[in-house]
């Protein structure tokens, strides 16, 4: 996640190497529920103690999956209660109708199946895009299936990653957390420039 500094990763690397699979359970939760904690940091870090030894490759995987399941899950329903009433007292403040929000569960219903799946392979807007799929009512069994295939796809090559490099796994975090402002940033670009174009036809 953007900000949190690299002086934390001895902690996770200590708190990982101590309680292994509940460590990795419970940072992947928060991870996936907004709170910071950097997956680009944790998955790496369990690709390697998978290396060596410490970790089971299948249950590490498992372990890293279900856990940012659930917290999507959470994520999902929070936005799913909450996102609407949000929605409706904050429109005028940001210069939209209450239409606008029908038109978003709109394109959430043709489009929610790309954005579900994209949205888990992109640093930092990974981490609020359930709040978002609930907030626009997104068929739940939708969101979970493609939730799934981004969450598993970024994990595996991750941790995939820290296997691979083993002591070097470190570098794979400074380079994914050094480019995740320019990620961000060109993404929303490509979003805006979309919907741009969509209202110039």
């Amino acid at each position: 996640m953007i900000g949190l500094s690299f002086l934390s990763v001895s902690f996770l690397q200590t708190f990982i190497s101590s309680y292994s699979y509940v460590a990795i359970f419970l940072l992947m939760l928060l991870e996936s529920m907004v709170f910071p904690v950097p997956s680009e940091v944790v998955l790496p870090f369990t690709g390697f103690l998978i290396a060596v030894g410490v970790i089971d490759p299948y249950l590490g995987f498992a372990d890293a999956v279900i856990a940012s399941l659930v917290g999507s899950m959470a994520g999902y329903f929070l936005g799913y209660f909450l996102g609407i009433d949000l929605f409706l007292r904050n429109i005028k403040k940001i210069g939209l109708r209450e239409r606008e929000y029908d038109k978003a569960i709109r394109w959430m219903n043709k489009y929610g199946n790309y954005f579900a799946f994209i949205s888990r392979l992109i640093p930092a807007i990974r981490s609020i895009s359930s709040i978002v799929c609930g907030a626009f009512k997104m068929d739940i069994k939708r969101f979970l299936g493609y939730s799934t295939l981004g969450i598993s796809i970024w994990s595996f090559i991750l941790i995939y990653l820290g296997f691979s490099l083993t002591k070097n796994w470190i570098l794979i975090a400074h380079e994914i957390m050094g480019s995740t402002i320019y990620i961000i940033f060109f993404t929303v670009l490509i979003i805006v420039f979309y919907f741009l174009l969509r209202r110039h036809r």
